[in-house]
């Protein structure tokens, strides 16, 4: 249990919490087709974007029972009832998956070597899920950071991969979380979804050197800082004192 301060808590998920994962799952669907045409695309990205949020795709309640058997599930609660949570693969449990089975299809970037992926340890970020309500006190940054803390930090990864969908809408919640913590975009690919067809998803990568540093800026930085960096340094001290060094 990590306790964030004003209500607000991490603690490691079980097969307990489906119903509370399928809750917040079925809270974060991808926008309608009607909400994609309202919605206005911006100069640099001609694509629809998401306004309220993100937005999570797949999984039902038999795939989310397994990953709570299988992956490192940590659940974010506010006076006691669930509002977010986070879903991270070690590296064997995602060589055996359908995620590393696609690695061959994914269109990468100059500075990624494909062929060298199998000789690093891999962790793969499936899912990050907060609730509009969680979000004004940056305990979904906490939330992430612990996840990725367990996967470099604790479990000695050297790579964490994950994906956030670009078409047909432009899911740019977590892009802001992911440019903080030094993720990279290195590629894309083609998926689909039976309840959406086909979606294009960006690939980025962070690799433990990069994170460690971002963090050692956020973490020792002593100039004056606004609130947000103010909490975030709060978090990360919190983060770090959970941390099984």
């Amino acid at each position: 249990m990590i306790e964030l301060g004003e209500g607000a808590r991490l603690r490691r998920a079980t097969l307990d919490d489906l119903d509370a994962l399928l809750a917040i799952r079925r809270a974060l669907p991808m926008p309608s087709p009607s909400e994609l045409s309202e919605a206005s695309p911006t100069l640099a990205d001609e694509r629809p974007q998401t306004r309220r949020g993100g937005f999570l795709l797949g999984c039902d309640a038999a795939h989310y029972a397994q990953l709570l058997t299988l992956a490192r599930v940590w659940l974010l609660e506010l006076d006691g009832e669930a509002g977010g949570f986070s879903v991270t693969l070690d590296d064997p449990v995602l060589r055996a998956s359908p995620i590393w089975a696609r690695r061959d299809a994914i269109a990468w970037t100059d500075e990624v070597d494909p062929a060298q992926l199998p000789a690093r340890r891999v962790a793969y970020f499936d899912q990050l899920a907060v609730l509009p309500r969680m979000r004004s006190r940056y305990w979904g940054a906490a939330l992430g950071l612990r996840a990725l803390a367990e996967q470099i930090v604790e479990h000695g990864h050297d790579l964490v991969l994950t994906t956030t969908v670009i078409a047909p809408v432009h899911n740019r919640a977590a892009l802001p979380y992911l440019d903080q913590i030094g993720a990279r975009r290195v590629g894309q690919i083609d998926e689909h979804y039976p309840e959406v067809g086909q979606i294009v998803s960006a690939i980025h990568m962070l690799d433990a050197p990069r994170y460690h540093q971002r963090l050692a800026d956020l973490r020792d930085d002593q100039g004056p800082a606004i609130a947000r960096v103010q909490q975030m340094r709060r978090l990360i001290r919190i983060i770090d004192a959970s941390l099984d060094r």
